[in-house]
């Protein structure tokens, strides 16, 4: 785990590459190093995981390659002996001499061939070409600027000037943010600047950029597995999770796992302590037990002999790391489990750790979340009557229904507008899952006359809309927007501001191809969810340490904000306060949010926290930028 920048622009100097390379210092406080040559730089922050001498610090170089790179592969050892069957030698024992020597021997279609995560750039200094790659699932952030002839990237927004002035605020990532709570696909917040997308690369050269796919989650989404009994995909998965799991156990530092006690991580605490020996695990909890999960980790840990340390986040705590959370993420983020995860990677940064294993992917590639059953549900009522019919009943209810609804339903009333005009299934979840409509964004936002919101979260292949039930086209969705834009944006962050490397042992590609391609009834079967991992996962312990309603890992905020810290929603959320900062807002939708967050107070119900959280975020994020 590193922090890499660059650029190819003959107006920057050696300075702004240092520049750069300090506010990624977080990413890599072991070691600094610099390329500079002309118009290119390459900078690189250094966390040593494997081969911690000094011969394996970056920038990397051979031959006419330069290389900075973000991540592990963890199949070098595999690959090192195939290239020194073509003549290659080695000097180091460093996952990052195989990968340049790969690029070297295969160019692109190295990338067939790695099994980890990563985002790295190599420099031909012979070709004048530059290229950026990114990992299949985007474990790995990559962020780049191309314009005129210049191009600049860098692992962290912070490393961007734009990042730095309100100014340069992107309208696309703005709506993105109002909608889901972060920016999705190729968008960020800020003008000019994008994401690599996962499973692809860019090449630079001669002032252009080109992007290309090399991997693709709908190819595998759209090809079932046929002809393989129950219990034959029950031990091809169960021995695709041993051999993922133990390849994130590669290190020559400490190694803990991130451990909810759900499904998920103990399946990776069980057959990781079955296979590799003792682990250490981390567990955070709340002071409120309907959100609280350390009761169950600390029964499923005593079960496994781990290394067992917990903590209980209350309200004073969360408060004060809520003053925090903009030094983490450099765009609003509205995914408020980002609190716990930094105090859990405090915890295990204090415990001697370097590495940490996490279970992101677990829900998406087994239709783990309740709400996949609940909207499909909800779906087949709606979508059963022919959409013009219901593009007609939406619009009566519009003349009609809000003049006699009361104005705390109205944001359910918006909603179920929405979904009764959804074209397709995709749209439909979209809907599900955002706050404010892409289609009806101009009722929230004041935009240029001639602004056209680019919506890049939708699935690229159309026939997979009919191919697909939509519960399976739910959790591709999710694998492809939610779970690269939010939940491992979430994980990254908070690890590396601790100096940790979060590693994701669910998302390995082979595991990812073989979920996808599995159907649906061994995913979700009879209502109960992630079917053939329970399966696996009985074969470690007794069904009763994990037969419980699924908790997620969710914190109180409702509970937090109503007792203690609404007082920020009155001081941030003023017309006063909050017009003057984001007047491209329209308050009038602001202050019924708040009338309706007074009136749920008053009920005792969450009825809109969600969309309060996400407005106070603006507010919060404003102040940690201007601080800056």
């Amino acid at each position: 785990m590193c922090g890499i920048s660059g650029f190819v622009d003959p107006a920057k100097s050696h300075a702004d590459l240092q520049h750069m390379l300090q506010c990624l210092h977080h990413r890599g406080p072991d070691a600094q190093g610099i390329f500079f040559d002309e118009d290119v730089g390459l900078a690189h922050n250094r966390l040593s995981i494997i081969d911690l001498t000094e011969a394996a610090n970056q920038p990397f170089r051979f031959q006419q390659l330069v290389l900075v790179y973000n991540g592990e592969i963890y199949n070098y050892t595999e690959l090192r002996p195939q290239l020194e069957a073509r003549g290659y030698t080695f000097t180091t024992h460093s996952d990052t001499e195989v990968l340049i020597k790969g690029y070297h021997c295969w160019g692109i279609e190295v990338l067939s061939r790695l099994i980890g995560m990563f985002a790295f750039a190599v420099y031909d200094v012979e070709k004048k070409e530059l290229v950026l790659v990114r990992d299949r699932l985007g474990i790995k952030p990559l962020f780049y600027r191309h314009q005129g002839k210049t191009l600049q990237f860098a692992s962290e927004l912070k490393a961007f000037a734009e990042c730095r002035s309100w100014n340069h605020i992107d309208l696309n990532g703005f709506i993105d943010y109002l909608a889901y709570g972060y920016t999705a696909g190729t968008h960020t917040f800020f003008k000019g600047i994008k994401k690599l997308l996962p499973g692809h690369y860019l090449v630079f050269k001669n002032g252009t950029a080109t992007t290309h796919t090399y991997w693709d989650a709908e190819t595998f989404a759209g090809d079932p597995i046929t002809g393989k009994t129950e219990e034959q995909l029950t031990d091809e998965l169960e021995e695709l999770m041993i051999d993922a799991f133990r390849y994130r156990m590669v290190a020559d530092v400490p190694v803990g796992i991130f451990f909810s006690g759900g499904i998920d991580s103990t399946a990776l605490v069980a057959l990781l302590s079955r296979h590799f020996g003792t682990v250490n695990t981390f567990t955070i909890g709340f002071d409120d037990t309907g959100f609280d999960e350390t009761p169950h980790a600390r029964k499923i840990a005593a079960y496994f002999k781990t290394n067992h340390t917990e903590r209980i986040l209350g309200l004073e705590e969360a408060r004060n790391r809520l003053q925090d959370f903009y030094r983490i993420y450099d765009e609003p983020f509205y995914d408020s489990s980002g609190i716990p995860t930094s105090l859990v990677s405090e915890l295990a940064c204090q415990s001697g750790m370097k590495v940490v294993l996490s279970s992101e992917g677990g829900d998406e590639l087994f239709g783990g979340y309740p709400s996949y059953q609940r909207y499909y549900k909800l779906g087949k009522q709606l979508l059963r009557t022919p959409r013009p019919l219901r593009k007609h009943i939406v619009k009566l209810l519009r003349v009609f229904v809000p003049s006699v609804i009361p104005s705390f339903l109205g944001n359910k009333f918006e909603k179920t507008s929405r979904l009764l005009e959804a074209n397709d299934w995709q749209e439909f979840y979209q809907v599900c899952v955002s706050t404010i409509s892409q289609c009806h964004w101009q009722q929230y936002v004041h935009a240029p006359e001639h602004f056209i919101y680019d919506n890049t979260a939708t699935l690229k292949h159309a026939h997979l809309l009919h191919q697909l039930h939509p519960m399976e086209l739910f959790m591709l969705w999710d694998l492809k927007y939610l779970m690269p834009d939010d939940f491992l944006v979430k994980i990254d962050r908070a690890t590396m501001y601790y100096s940790l490397e979060a590693r994701e042992p669910f998302l390995d590609h082979r595991l990812v191809e073989f979920c996808l391609r599995l159907p649906l009834q061994y995913k979700i079967r009879n209502s109960q969810t992630k079917y053939l991992l329970r399966k696996v996962l009985n074969r470690y312990l007794p069904s009763s340490y994990i037969d419980r309603p699924k908790m997620g890992f969710s914190v109180p905020l409702f509970t937090w904000f109503k007792s203690d810290m609404d007082k920020l929603f009155q001081l941030k959320l003023s017309e006063e306060t909050f017009s003057k900062a984001w007047p491209s807002v329209n308050y009038s939708w602001v202050a019924r949010q708040l009338r309706i967050y007074q009136r749920s107070k008053k009920m005792d119900k969450e009825l809109n926290i969600v969309i309060m959280w996400k407005l106070l975020g603006l507010m919060l994020w404003l102040e940690s930028l201007r601080n800056r």
